[in-house]
């Protein structure tokens, strides 16, 4: 019998286990432990079910059987808390392509012909020097449209016409998907994306398992505390004190619960 499921926007669709064995197995499962997954989601799936209990449920057996691979299988929606105004996601991004050896700058005021900008995140290296838009969503599902491409590239002409020194490229750079307009004006302007699994094999989630570069997010831990750790610029595993004592002062949490964070962390390491 098919079971029907109820997105994140309202939209009902069928089940498809497929989805999910395929999240479970790039999450670093073997074929045996998604398929035993699957077995014990089973009887727990009813119609109308929402997708985020569907995850919710999964992502529970998953950290039961296998709890040092739940930072690859949350990282989409661990994205997604570094919100609400995206300030955190840049911060993570200009983090993550330090690690590929990029000099970075944050939110810089530039001077364009017509108009001033405040940029996200400058990226340089060699001789490239790049103009970085950090376009970030917390809306399950939604993709990055056109009118940010268009937005993107008219910015980088106005910035360009009023400096000698010019930016090699625009780069426009989201934590979800690109819808098919973005990636061909794109492709035809070389302007170049990053995002949920774009480029191919190179996407945003590829970047961050090669540099180990997990957001903070990853580690399941009360949503206040949390908030705690991003404001005081925690925004990445990496940037997690190892000092249980030290981490409790930062954020005041008990020692326990710090200790819990920092054995948490040690998974995405």
């Amino acid at each position: 019998m098919d079971i029907w499921v109820v997105k994140e926007n309202g939209e009902k669709e069928k089940f498809d286990v497929k989805k999910v064995k395929r999240a479970l197995r790039r999450s670093g499962l073997s074929n045996k432990e998604a398929e035993e997954i699957l077995k014990e989601l089973s009887p727990k799936l009813y119609d109308g079910m929402s997708t985020k209990k569907i995850y919710a449920t999964v992502y529970g057996i998953v950290r039961d059987l296998r709890p040092e691979v739940t930072h690859k299988y949350n990282l989409k929606r661990a994205l997604q808390m570094l919100g609400p105004a995206g300030y955190e996601f840049e911060d993570f991004i200009a983090k993550l392509l330090s690690l590929k050896g990029y000099n970075i700058g944050l939110r810089q005021q530039i001077q364009g012909k017509c108009v001033n900008h405040e940029i996200d995140v400058t990226a340089s290296k060699d001789h490239e020097n790049y103009l970085i838009e950090c376009k970030f969503h917390n809306e399950p599902g939604t993709k990055c449209r056109i009118q940010t491409a268009l937005y993107v590239y008219a910015r980088y002409l106005d910035i360009n016409a009023g400096r000698e020194r010019k930016f090699t490229k625009p780069w426009l750079i989201t934590n979800t998907k690109f819808s098919e307009d973005v990636v061909s004006y794109c492709e035809c302007m070389d302007l170049p994306l990053l995002g949920w699994r774009y480029p191919l094999k190179e996407g945003l989630e590829a970047l961050i398992d090669k540099t180990k570069c997990y957001p903070v997010s990853v580690i399941d831990m009360n949503p206040h505390t949390l908030r705690k750790l991003l404001t005081r610029k925690i925004v990445t595993v990496m940037d997690i004190p190892t000092d249980a004592h030290k981490l409790a002062d930062m954020v005041q949490i008990s020692l326990p619960s710090a200790k819990k964070i920092i054995e948490k962390a040690e998974y995405a390491k």
